[in-house]
């Protein structure tokens, strides 16, 4: 569904596209964005980077403080730096669940052109598309890689058409909700064979 390296088409298609990916630079796609909070965003709006999701358990010491945070809205996107198995220099990861607001310590992108939430939601956090490009623009510090953000924003990267963002975006949100769905129905069942496993044996 993205082209291997060297070419610039896929070899995965739905029908009615043909055209190959454009090459484009990061700075063409986004910008560096550096919003603060106003005071007007509360914690409840703050979101964990790390599993997208909005938590308000985080202790801060003043409301002042609140004003060094980030905002951080739908389609921008954050580079969390932690280095791990499945992402050797870190990972970026876009906003997909609202406006919010994240702490300052992450390195957010607002995109400055058209563009499909999902699509970007799975290109930007694939590690097979992101490791070369992220290995010539963090380096490395204790247990976690920084962003350079000039070296991340003049890197390229194949983008297809809106249209066709469309398309894959919604195919492979799609498949994340069936298998959210499949997962729930498994952990139901496993719940229900330990009652019966409780209930049935003496």
């Amino acid at each position: 569904m993205f082209p291997k390296k060297g070419t610039v088409i896929p070899e995965f298609r739905f029908n009615g596209f043909a055209n190959a990916w454009e090459q484009r630079k990061f700075s063409e796609l986004y910008a560096r964005s550096s919003e603060k909070n106003d005071g007007s965003i509360g914690m409840d709006k703050n979101i964990t980077v790390a599993i997208m999701q909005f938590k308000n358990d985080v202790k801060v010491s003043t409301t002042e403080y609140l004003k060094t945070y980030y905002t951080f809205k739908l389609g921008d996107i954050a580079f969390e730096g932690h280095q791990s198995k499945e992402f050797r220099y870190g990972r970026f990861v876009e906003n997909d669940i609202g406006n919010g607001i994240v702490s300052h310590i992450f390195a957010v992108f607002r995109p400055i052109q058209e563009y499909d939430l999902y699509f970007w939601k799975y290109a930007i956090n694939n590690e097979a598309l992101m490791q070369r490009i992220l290995a010539r623009s963090t380096k490395a510090s204790t247990m976690m890689h920084d962003l350079v953000t000039n070296d991340f924003l003049n890197e390229t990267f194949l983008v297809p058409s809106v249209k066709e963002q469309k398309q894959i975006g919604a195919f492979l949100n799609k498949l994340d909700n069936l298998i959210t769905l499949h997962q729930r129905k498994l952990d139901m069942l496993k719940k229900l064979k330990s009652a019966c496993l409780s209930e049935m044996f003496i």
